[in-house]
């Protein structure tokens, strides 16, 4: 039985309850009445059973009148019709029960939360900004609130509101602020870097990493800054840790090397780098990085032997994709038909999982800092 079933049992049994405890007793309560109320209870189950769940929640919704005793039992209603995509029809009924002065604050803060959560779902983003600002002021789930907000915030990019969120979230101990809090400080540095506000980019990494010392992201940013400014000692003293706390990446950290070493004295250091980290743990990126260099000083039959050696030991898409442009170079050894595999080879790469979600399981063949189908941040690791 799949989630949306079970929660639609339970919440069929809670309606049977319900309706078992304030069905009409005394004079009211005739057979006639008796009998409506079962057989509209069990036409319910069956559309249940029947797998038509449009109608079942049509029945049970009819069956139950909005009064003090049933606000929790549309609230659960209102909320299996938006995890089945019906977020208008979850709107209505979250909205209707806004519209009664008789709720109590427990209620009305449910249904404002939850009509909050409606208008995400639908995109409304505005108000539903607007219901989780109110539930922040009513305090009924304060944290809940800001956590939604947060959420809205990084939806929308809004980097400067989010990180008011996550802060406040962080100074409350809430777990895993520390981590959401560090990439919304990315975000706004790597905004910042891209129009060269120097001052807001070192400010905000400081910060990122203040919260979050194992912060990948914002310790490639940081290599990042130091470059542009031409500070290679500082930019190669933080590319050294970051080898040694978290080497899983060291995919992201070869174009940086690349760019640190080409700017030292000794001209062998980038190909002793590479050199040093293939024999570590050899990997394609590492390889095609290693080929590339010994092309662009000129040893082309090294570059081939080691590539030769790459294919037999450690095949891939991407290895071959690599060999066949890089063979193109001599006519003699390719033809169209190697061209053609060479873009199908590539194709294949691009559909390739690279980085999984350590949490959820979601697969990429690049990096997510956030994951796009849990929302966690920092969650994606290397295959």
């Amino acid at each position: 039985m799949d989630i949306w079933l079970l929660s639609l049992v339970l919440v069929a049994i809670l309606i049977g309850w319900i309706v078992g405890r304030w069905m009409p007793t005394g004079q009211a309560s005739t057979a006639n009445g008796s009998k409506s109320y079962s057989e509209s209870y069990v036409k319910g189950l069956n559309y249940l059973l029947a797998d038509d769940s449009n109608k079942a929640i049509e029945t049970f919704s009819e069956l139950i009148k909005v009064n003090a005793d049933t606000v929790e039992t549309h609230v659960v209603l209102g909320n299996l019709l938006r995890s089945k995509g019906e977020v208008d029809r979850a709107i209505k009924i979250h909205q209707n029960l806004l519209a009664r002065p008789d709720l109590s604050r427990k209620q009305r803060n449910m249904a404002i939360g939850e009509l909050a959560n409606d208008y995400l779902k639908a995109g409304l983003l505005d108000r539903a900004e607007k219901l989780f600002k109110e539930m922040i002021q009513l305090k009924p789930d304060e944290l809940g609130a800001y956590r939604n907000l947060l959420d809205l915030y990084i939806t929308e990019k809004s980097w400067d509101e989010a990180i008011d969120c996550a802060q406040m979230l962080y100074d409350r101990g809430d777990s895993g602020a520390a981590v959401i809090l560090s990439h919304c400080y990315c975000e706004l540095a790597d905004s910042a870097m891209k129009v060269g506000n120097n001052k807001l980019v070192r400010e905000s990494l400081a910060r990122a990493l203040d919260v979050d010392k194992a912060c990948v992201r914002a310790a490639l940013l940081l290599v990042k800054h130091h470059l542009n400014s031409n500070n290679v000692g500082a930019a190669k003293k933080i590319f050294r840790q970051l080898i040694r706390s978290n080497p899983e990446y060291m995919n992201l950290y070869i174009a940086p090397a690349g760019e640190i070493y080409s700017r030292g004295k000794d001209s062998d250091s980038y190909k002793n780098f590479l050199q040093e980290q293939y024999q570590k743990n050899p990997s394609t990126r590492l390889a095609i990085a290693l080929i590339e260099h010994y092309t662009s000083i000129n040893q082309i039959e090294k570059a081939r032997l080691f590539l030769s050696d790459v294919l037999k030991q450690s095949p891939s898409f991407e290895a071959f994709e690599f060999a066949l442009r890089f063979l193109k170079s001599d006519p003699a050894h390719l033809s169209e038909t190697w061209a053609s595999l060479s873009t199908f080879l590539l194709s294949m790469q691009n559909k390739k999982t690279e980085y999984v979600c350590s949490l959820c399981g979601y697969e990429s063949h690049a990096i997510q800092w956030n994951c796009p189908s849990c929302r966690n941040w920092s969650t994606m690791k290397p295959v």
